[in-house]
Order: C-alpha cells, then sequence, then structure tokens
C-alpha cells in the first residue's frame, strides 16, 4: 500500500468502533437501554482487528484524521440513535448536527483530497 492512499478498512473499523463503545457505555449509564453483552463482543473485536490493520499499515498518516472523525461519527450517531428511541432522555440535535458535520468533512475529503483510496 501506498503511503497517499486512505484506507477504507480503517474507516469503517473506526465507525464499529465508536458505535460499539458507546453502546457498552449507554447500557451501563442509561436506564432504559437494557444489558446486552453484544456491544462489547462487538467493541473486543473490531478492536482486535482494526490493531491488525494498524500495526501492518504503521504509516499509514492520511487515514489519521479521517478515522477519527469517524470515529465520533460512530459515537455521536449512536447517541443520535438512543435519543430517537428514547425520548425522554432528551433531545438529540447536538449529536445529528455534529454527525452530519463530520460525515460532510468526511465527504469533501473524499471527493476533493487525496484521489488514492484503498479497500
Amino acid at each position: 500500500m501506498s503511503t497517499n492512499s486512505m484506507s477504507v478498512k480503517w474507516l469503517l473499523y473506526t465507525f464499529i468502533i465508536g458505535l460499539s463503545l458507546n453502546a457498552c457505555l449507554s447500557i451501563f449509564t442509561l436506564s432504559p437501554v437494557g444489558f446486552s453483552v453484544f456491544p462489547f463482543l462487538t467493541l473486543f473485536f473490531a478492536v482486535n482487528y482494526f490493531y491488525g490493520f494498524y500495526i501492518k499499515e504503521a504509516n499509514n498518516e492520511v487515514s489519521i484524521k479521517p478515522a477519527w472523525a469517524t470515529f465520533f461519527m460512530g459515537i455521536f450517531s449512536y447517541s443520535a440513535f438512543t435519543g430517537a428511541l428514547y425520548p425522554e432522555l432528551g433531545s438529540n440535535f447536538i449529536s445529528i448536527a455534529i454527525t452530519l458535520i463530520l460525515g460532510i468533512w468526511l465527504m469533501y475529503k473524499w471527493m476533493f483530497g487525496d484521489k488514492n483510496y484503498s479497500a
């Protein structure tokens, strides 16, 4: 892999890590959310596979900022999802706004940034 390509695997796994991390935290902090072992399993396997990709592609500096963006997109999109499921928890406007802003930035980066992508 060349050093100028953005790894889509990094973006996918960081999004899944953000989703499952917020799901694990909301299990313990929000009373309407029931307990399930699946977010913990998803977090474990996603971090494990992401670490493997990180070791193989250690010098992939192009994917770091978009990976952080997808990580926070995962966190805030799960917050928006729980806000939609349980309206008594409060508004989810900020979570949706941050997710959309990060998504627009990521699409801009894909469209007008480096044109080299890898799967």
